[in-house]
């Protein structure tokens, strides 16, 4: 059998098609790099981004935990300037009591020598 040789103008179409072909395939690979660069570049910043989260997260759990000894610390300084000043409060009740009763007494003596004297 006899060969049969491609025209030019057959070659020159196929040199071209696979020109375009390989000039196609250069682009995306070029575009696959890139989306596997950016892709990286995401990962990387995600796993920046999930660091910081959890670098947040014990902050704030160290926060809550400061606050809640705050808390209590507040209720017991509460509880005992309560207690002190019902203690001051009792005390003073209990001072103007015995100044009441000096002052009657002091009073019923004056009243008592008065009327001695009167008499």
């Amino acid at each position: 059998m006899e060969e049969v040789k491609p025209k030019l103008a057959d070659l020159l179409d196929a040199w071209r098609e696979t020109t375009r072909a390989a000039e196609l395939a250069e682009r995306l690979a070029r575009l696959a790099l890139d989306a596997a660069e950016q892709a990286d570049r995401n990962a990387s910043v995600s796993e920046q981004i999930a660091h910081m989260a959890e670098r947040a997260a014990r902050a704030a759990e160290r926060a809550a935990t400061i606050a809640r000894e705050a808390a209590s610390r507040a209720q017991e300084f509460a509880a005992e300037s309560r207690s002190r000043r019902m203690l001051d409060a009792d005390e003073a009740v209990i001072a103007a009591r015995a100044n009441e009763v000096a002052a009657r007494d002091a009073y019923q003596d004056a009243q008592r020598e008065a009327r001695e004297r009167h008499l």
